[in-house]
């Protein structure tokens, strides 16, 4: 059985590189082919787009034609969803990883 544990890692972290892929290209970012006669990005999507950066940001590693910011955007209300959603992400993210304090007896 212990053989299979690899396997399963592999499966596993594939099965995640097609779901964080999924998750970008489909639902998330904007592509390089936007189409800017539709309807500008709002508050709402500046926020998901902000979440989701990280992943943007690797997934973009792998396809060019991903890119993090929404061109077409409704301007004050989307940079405000997404600078807030920017901060939750990646500030989170850096703020765990800094060394704990250990507390005084």
């Amino acid at each position: 059985m212990k053989k299979f544990i690899p396997l399963f890692v592999l499966i596993g972290l594939a099965v995640l590189a097609a779901a964080i892929y999924i998750t970008v290209y489909y639902v998330g970012m904007p592509t390089r082919d936007i189409d800017l006669s539709g309807a500008p990005a709002n508050f709402w999507l500046g926020l998901w787009q902000g979440l989701i950066i990280v992943l943007s940001f690797i997934a973009s590693w792998f396809d060019n034609n991903i890119v993090l910011y929404q061109v077409n955007n409704n301007g004050f209300w989307y940079n405000l969803g997404y600078l807030i959603a920017l901060s939750v992400s990646v500030g989170g993210i850096a703020r765990g990883s800094r060394p704990r304090k250990k507390a005084k007896k």
